[in-house]
């Protein structure tokens, strides 16, 4: 690990002067949605990443999580054991295992993607070829969006239809059967564009019993109704089908290997989701701006999960979401200095039915029980930010956010074995206040700073509130205060970077508190008094020949449960030290190659609160990228060949003992070994 850091160290050195020989090199000018309108990322109180399609194409990943994986402060896992399945992305330590998250809100065009079963979106359900660029703005957002973002906002915004007709066909095959098809039309005129997609995804997966079949179909349509006013409609389906493969003890790896599973041959997951976006943009002039957004989604979801030696749960979802967005712009000026405010309003309604029934034969204590629960949560949030130019260097800025949700929910249980049913019903009303304030200071045209503090919060969800291993509806919010100071740097606009640190206190933040071990049971989720998040954020970039890069970056968490009975703990599947470091390079010729070496020091295991179990072992993986493009006057032909874990590197992201999705075990998730793609793709313009 101490080499790695020396590497990193020395890179991020190198990357800091190299802007000097790279003069005839540019960045593209970004602008981010970190406030919900667009805005210079300089000005951005907060550490920003932008990953552009291009660098999507570049990197050759098939899955929008593999391109977080290496991001700085992002933490993310698999806790279903399949390569797209059950994956969980959390930033600042806050993922701590379970399967729960929504400590990062993650946006599709303005609305929001997590469920309100466990509060994370479904990640495969994404298509890569559907994004235009990723924003990741890290630290809490919730005085502009409310619930989840008290980490991280992940804002995906797709593509839009441009220029002459054109349509691409894409085929990709790997290893473990993975094969995939995709087709994409797309195009506009001068008041109509559209964009229309469609895949079809298989593969056998890594380990057995891990097969995945996916389809996405997408289309995104605007029209210029007049030149202030815009329509736009989206539409998606999705379906998909997998295998999940659980997880392994030690004697598990020995009898059956890393790529083997030890569950139940039917265990399982089908999913079946459609959506559908209708938004209106109007821009009277220059400086007013207003759009408004409605959302329908509806999800179906089927599992059956066991617990090796144990028994079975399965379990049966449905979910509907429905979403009306407001927001209002304007940019007048206030005493002759620049002011910029938005006023906002968010409604949102979610219900989900989930029916299970649980096996568990054991031949002294059967537990067989049948469960039913019904959740709806109402949500409004009105919210104003504002931001003023004190002088051309200094902005200060604030907002602040009410949040009123009503929950009402119900959970019956039948003892199979017994014959006994409980029934319980609970209702409750929240209302929260989330300010923020900041300052940014910007010391010239290449360097800024800011200095911000924000109140955060985050609602449980239907999983802690009624999910199988109890009814818990005494469940309160999770609330937290930040502090954040960083710097950004843009030498001459040909090299970026910026450095972070964070503090964050978080009172009744919602942990499982496992079983006692050798007890089976799922645990049960509690509200912990004071749990401490703090950490540092470096990250760089530079240009040094066109179409040529090099990136680093490196996050240090540290947290730390400061009272209770496990005071001075630190929190599971975290680690303290994680990084990257990649290089982009334009070889001629249509060839480029693209390189990057990831690593993650160790982390405590999911559940062990008291830390008094062995860590996960740290890891460094290296993949790479090897491109060709050929572009002709109508059309282009591009090829690539990648390679994923080049040295064979045998790891673990996720595992943990007791409790779910443990059971009474102590378990790990393998990932992958070296795997190969490689996929031809022809587009045409007509």
């Amino acid at each position: 690990m101490k080499r790695i850091l020396i590497v990193l160290t020395c890179m991020v050195c190198l990357l800091d002067t190299s802007y000097i020989y790279a003069e005839s090199v540019k960045f593209e000018e970004i602008v981010v949605v970190a406030t919900r309108e667009r805005e210079d990322i300089i000005r951005v109180p907060a550490n920003v990443t932008v990953i552009t399609a291009e660098d999507i194409e570049m990197s050759g990943v098939s899955q929008i999580t593999e391109l977080l994986r290496s991001e700085a402060g992002l933490t993310v896992t698999n806790t279903a054991g399949s390569s797209p399945t059950g994956i969980t992305v959390e930033a600042r330590g806050f993922n701590n295992g379970g399967g729960n998250g929504g400590r990062t809100l993650v946006l599709i065009d303005g609305r929001k993607a997590n469920d309100a079963d466990s509060s994370i979106p479904d990640w495969a359900s994404i298509p890569l070829d559907n994004i235009d660029r990723v924003e990741i703005i890290r630290g809490p957002a919730t005085a502009i969006y409310g619930d989840s973002a008290m980490a991280s906002v992940i804002n995906i915004i797709s593509k839009k239809g441009m220029g002459r007709p054109t349509a691409a066909i894409r085929a990709e095959a790997g290893s473990w059967q993975k094969f995939d098809t995709k087709l994409t039309l797309q195009g506009s005129t001068k008041e109509f564009s559209y964009f229309i997609f469609g895949n079809h995804n298989e593969e056998d997966g890594f380990r057995d019993r891990s097969n995945f079949r996916a389809q996405n179909y997408t289309g995104k349509f605007s029209y210029l109704l007049t030149p202030k006013v815009e329509l736009m409609m989206k539409t998606g389906v999705h379906t998909d089908e997998r295998e999940l493969p659980g997880s392994l003890t030690e004697d598990d790896i020995v009898s059956v290997g890393r790529r083997g599973s030890a569950t139940a041959s039917e265990d399982d997951s089908d999913k079946d989701q459609f959506n559908i976006d209708l938004g209106i943009s109007i821009i009277p002039d220059e400086y007013n701006s207003l759009s408004t957004l409605f959302y329908f989604n509806h999800d179906g979801t089927g599992s059956l999960i066991s617990v090796p030696g144990s028994g079975t749960t399965s379990i049966d979802d449905d979910e509907k979401d429905f979403s009306l967005t407001q927001r209002y712009t304007t940019t007048h000026p206030i005493m002759g200095k620049e002011n910029k405010a938005t006023i906002g309003i968010d409604l949102l309604q979610e219900e989900v039915d989930s029916d299970s029934l649980s096996n568990y034969p054991d031949p002294l204590f059967p537990y067989i029980q049948e469960q039913t629960t019904n959740l709806k949560r109402k949500s409004l949030g009105l919210y104003l930010h504002d931001e003023y130019s004190i002088s051309k260097k200094i902005l200060l800025g604030g907002g602040i956010r009410f949040d009123r949700v009503l929950f009402d929910f119900s959970n019956k249980i039948l003892d199979v074995v017994t014959g006994i049913t409980s029934r319980d019903k609970g209702a409750r009303d929240f209302s929260m206040f989330s300010p923020k304030v900041y300052t940014t200071v910007l010391l010239n045209d290449n360097i800024s700073t800011y200095l911000s503090y924000a109140k955060t919060f985050r609602l449980p969800n239907r999983d802690e509130l009624t999910g199988f291993w109890g009814f818990t509806p005494e469940l309160d919010p999770e609330k937290g205060e930040n502090i954040e100071a960083g710097i950004k740097t843009f030498f001459g606009t040909k090299f970026r970077g910026g450095v972070t640190i964070y503090h964050m206190k978080v009172e009744d933040e919602i942990l499982l508190m496992p079983p006692n071990a050798g007890e089976f049971a799922f645990g049960q989720n509690e509200n912990f008094d004071k749990i401490v998040h703090r950490g540092l954020e470096l990250s760089t970039e530079t240009k040094v020949f066109p179409g040529t890069s090099l990136s680093g970056n490196y996050a240090l968490v540290d947290t730390e449960i400061a009272k209770g009975p496990f005071k001075g703990s630190k929190l599971s599947i975290t680690p303290n030290h994680s990084g990257s470091i990649g290089a982009n390079i334009d070889m001629g010729y249509g060839f480029s190659l693209w390189n990057q070496a990831r690593f993650a020091g160790k982390r405590y295991l999911a559940n062990d609160l008291s830390n008094t179990f062995d860590k996960l072992p740290g890891f460094g993986v290296w993949d790479a990228r090897l491109s060709y493009v050929r572009k002709g006057r109508s059309g282009s032909v591009s090829t690539f060949l990648r390679i994923d874990n080049v040295l064979d590197k045998k790891y673990e992201e996720f595992g943990g003992i007791g409790g779910y999705p443990f059971g009474s075990r102590i378990g790990v998730y393998p990932s992958p070994d070296r795997s190969f793609a490689g996929g031809l793709t022809y587009t045409k313009e007509f």
